[in-house]
């Protein structure tokens, strides 16, 4: 028996070997800092040291307005994201898809683009277009004889926010529908041409199908991102104009390196990755799928 398990361990010991690396990587900055911040939720923070709190940055956060400001407006971040960037995405690639691959490839760079850009780059283009002075929005409705619109700083933050996050975002998408469709078997689509299906008929019976697993895909990563939007909220309206755009994350960054306060930082840290996971634990219960192909 002791001979069975020692060849047994050599055996996998090369295997184990080859992951080491990327165990002791998620171990030091996926594993440890998700514990290290649960301890640091159960701890007061200040400047003189820290002490034991128990539950009572939880029951703090539980009774404070403007974190539950923060939680709704991220919720309403990801209602106006994933819905725009998972149609579009998938609009976009269905076009693309009937071009030549030369022209698949320049468009699915085209829209990439913005995604691999600096943000900070980003947002002084954007913010140029917003002005209120001379920015392109306010231009356009002027040429169209409408009033001009205080884009950061009104009503519209939201959809001038979500505008920018969707070009940022649509690119990453975009990608994985092209790649989805690229692989459907074309046989299917022979299949119902002959039988005499309709283009409507054909995308709501194989397409969309066939594409369930990527659709899956990119709804949980673009809530996941949805959740965590930040840099360009810090800097085109920092939260503004009175909370209206502050989220959690901002929240979480201003608890932590402006007010000092580490324990109600990471219970937000908390909160929010509880969120995030029973969202994704929901979306892979409604989209799950066993296509293959």
């Amino acid at each position: 028996m002791g001979k069975f398990w020692n060849l047994k361990f050599r055996r996998e010991l090369s295997g184990w070997l080859f992951v080491l690396p990327m165990l002791l990587f998620f171990a030091s900055f996926v594993v440890y800092p998700i514990l290290s911040s649960v301890w640091g939720s159960l701890y007061a923070f200040d400047y003189a040291g820290y002490t034991f709190a128990g539950l009572d940055n939880y029951k703090q956060l539980l009774g404070d307005s403007l974190f539950w400001k923060a939680v709704w407006n991220t919720i309403v971040f990801v209602l106006y994201l994933v819905p725009s960037i998972t149609f579009l995405a998938l609009f976009l690639a269905a076009l693309i898809h009937r071009y030549p691959q030369k022209m698949q490839s320049f468009f699915k760079a085209a829209f990439y683009v913005p995604g691999v850009t600096s943000i900070v780059s980003l947002a002084m283009v954007w913010e140029y277009m917003y002005n209120n002075q001379f920015g392109l929005g306010n231009y356009l409705l002027k040429r169209f004889g409408l009033p001009p619109v205080n884009f950061l700083g009104s009503e519209y933050a939201y959809t001038s926010l979500a505008l920018i996050l969707v070009t940022i975002s649509l690119g990453a998408s975009l990608v994985v529908f092209s790649a989805a469709l690229g692989g459907i078997p074309k046989d299917l689509y022979e299949s119902a041409s002959l039988d005499g299906a309709t283009g409507t008929q054909t995308f709501f019976r194989i397409t969309l199908p066939m594409l369930k697993p990527s659709v899956l895909y990119v709804v949980v990563t673009s809530t996941i991102g949805a959740f965590q939007v930040f840099a360009i909220i810090l800097l085109m309206t920092g939260g503004g104009p009175a909370y209206k755009t502050t989220t959690i994350l901002m929240l979480i960054y201003r608890e932590a390196f402006i007010n000092m306060n580490f324990g109600i930082a990471n219970a937000m840290g908390i909160m929010l990755c509880l969120l995030i996971c029973l969202i994704a634990f929901l979306q892979f219960k409604l989209l799950k799928s066993d296509v293959e192909y």
